[in-house]
């Protein structure tokens, strides 16, 4: 019988690394929006694994990165005269964590801008899977899907829906994807890196798989059987 299938992909939480410090740090404080404020750089802070994570600027000051390729330490050095915007968080002895969604070095001209994660409907559009994905434990966790007319395309499922979607995703196959693709926090682009869709349903031989939250950013939901 064709119908649909519910599947859930477990609860995955995403949090960006940068700022939760300071959140935790200033939890209680609004914080309030920086613009273009100038200054110098005095020091470089490091995190736990003894790698710059951001640069104070005069005493009191610290501004945090996302993402960075190569390390914040490329953006900048001390004495480095630099501008910068965020969300500064100032706690009751006048410190301020600041963190950054634009930044540039006016002695050097390195910039930064944070990534952003507003996430984008994408399909129905249909393809051929071009080959499955593993995860390390040998469950199916996507696969490469080939649209027509243009490049090859990774569709994340999610390692739980494997039992239901392996005997469906074989090379060749046609299927219709649904899903959102969001802008990836990895701070390089590598050789070879494809578009993301994180898939919320897939239709196979009129037969359609709901992923419950989206593979991505799942929520809870019942392995069930179909759907009417």
């Amino acid at each position: 019988m064709k119908g649909s299938i519910l599947l859930s992909t477990g609860l995955v939480l995403f949090m960006a690394t940068h700022g939760l410090r300071a959140q935790r740090a200033y939890a209680g404080i609004t914080p309030t929006t920086v613009t273009n404020a100038t200054g110098t750089i005095t020091q470089f802070n490091y995190d736990d694994n003894g790698q710059v994570e951001g640069f104070l600027i005069g005493s009191n000051v610290l501004l945090e990165f996302g993402p960075v390729c190569g390390g914040a330490g490329t953006l900048g050095a001390v004495g480095n005269s630099v501008m910068y915007s965020g969300a500064a968080f100032t706690s009751s002895s006048g410190f301020q964590s600041v963190e950054i969604s634009s930044f540039t070095n006016n002695t050097t001209k390195a910039s930064y801008a944070a990534p952003t994660s507003a996430a984008v409907a994408y399909g129905p559009t249909s393809g051929t899977i071009k080959q499955v994905n593993y995860a390390a434990d040998g469950s199916i966790d996507g696969f490469l899907f080939t649209p027509s007319g243009t490049s090859s395309i990774f569709v994340s499922t999610g390692a739980h829906a494997s039992s239901t979607l392996k005997p469906l995703l074989t090379v060749g196959t046609t299927v219709s994807v649904t899903g959102k693709t969001t802008a990836r926090m990895g701070a390089c682009s590598s050789t070879g890196e494809l578009e993301v869709v994180d898939a919320t349903s897939l239709t196979i031989g009129g037969q359609t798989i709901v992923i419950a939250g989206g593979a991505g950013f799942a929520g809870f939901g019942d392995r069930g059987g179909p759907r009417h």
